[in-house]
């Protein structure tokens, strides 16, 4: 068997058992995506600031449907959500009901395939999803791919964790005797520099946003230091942890940041 098709079945693989996990976490509700719901709510909130009532909105890796719903229930928007995991999308389905301001669709798509999908978007957003892919060349695919979606002047929000901002985190742990985080195995952080090179056509990198360096730094150094004086580990629901809600983003120590981009120029 030779060196390319080895890879090829590794990365077959691996898909096959990312989507079993996420399968797996279909039905956790608010806490399918992550344990840590607190952060979870940061990534809506900071989503939402760039919506507007109107807008047509793609969802790529969709998940179990609680961001593009909480959406739908703020603004009059359409919204399309994909996702690979069968159980997601049917979950997400499930609980696309009570009053929403404007209609949410979910379908069952690999989104590291978009061919299928013909029209143009106001505003893209990932949360989390680059993440799940195995390299950066498959993670700079997906990007090309989805920037090939927008509208004249639509954004691509792109909430993904961050390589760089968790080893600034792991170094503040490391000098208060706390271990180091790592990043779970199904995901590969992204790195700033990877993000700071490339290059989109008529696609401009126009803002980075740090919201949630505040809350990072209190719920994985401050919190889990004071769990540890006490034997305990850290809980997520903790008061630190809520108070970090309350405060703005300071410095660029948020293991999730938002890159946002923007078609600038028309289409020929």
């Amino acid at each position: 068997m030779g060196s390319g098709t080895a890879g090829r079945l590794e990365m077959a693989e691996n898909k096959v058992d990312v989507r079993a996990f996420w399968n797996s976490r279909a039905a956790q509700g608010f806490a399918a995506g992550t344990r840590d719901v607190i952060a979870k709510k940061l990534e809506i909130e900071a989503i939402s600031g760039h919506v507007t009532d109107g807008m047509r909105i793609l969802d790529v890796g969709c998940g179990n449907g609680i961001t593009a719903i909480e959406l739908a229930r703020r603004y009059s928007v359409r919204i399309l959500g994909i996702d690979f995991a069968e159980e997601m999308i049917a979950e997400a389905i499930a609980q696309t009901s009570g009053r929403l301001k404007g209609p949410v669709e979910f379908r069952v798509l690999d989104a590291r395939n978009l061919a299928h999908i013909s029209e143009k978007f106001d505003l893209i957003y990932t949360e989390r999803f680059l993440i799940n892919l195995p390299d950066w060349p498959a993670q700079k695919q997906a990007i090309v791919n989805i920037a090939s979606l927008l509208a004249d002047g639509g954004l691509y929000v792109m909430c993904e964790n961050s390589q760089d901002g968790l080893d600034r985190i792991n170094s503040f742990r490391e000098r208060v005797g706390l271990s180091k985080i790592n990043a779970p195995w199904h995901n590969r952080y992204l790195r700033n520099s990877e993000i700071e090179q490339m290059k989109l056509a008529d696609v401009e990198l126009e803002d980075v946003n740090d919201f949630s360096s505040t809350y990072y730094f209190l719920s994985r150094v401050v919190n889990a230091w004071l769990a540890s004086q006490n034997g305990k580990e850290p809980n997520y629901e903790s008061p630190v942890n809520q108070l970090a809600l309350k405060l703005p983003a300071i410095g660029n120590l948020g293991q999730t940041k938002i890159w946002v981009w923007r078609r600038t120029r028309a289409r020929r």
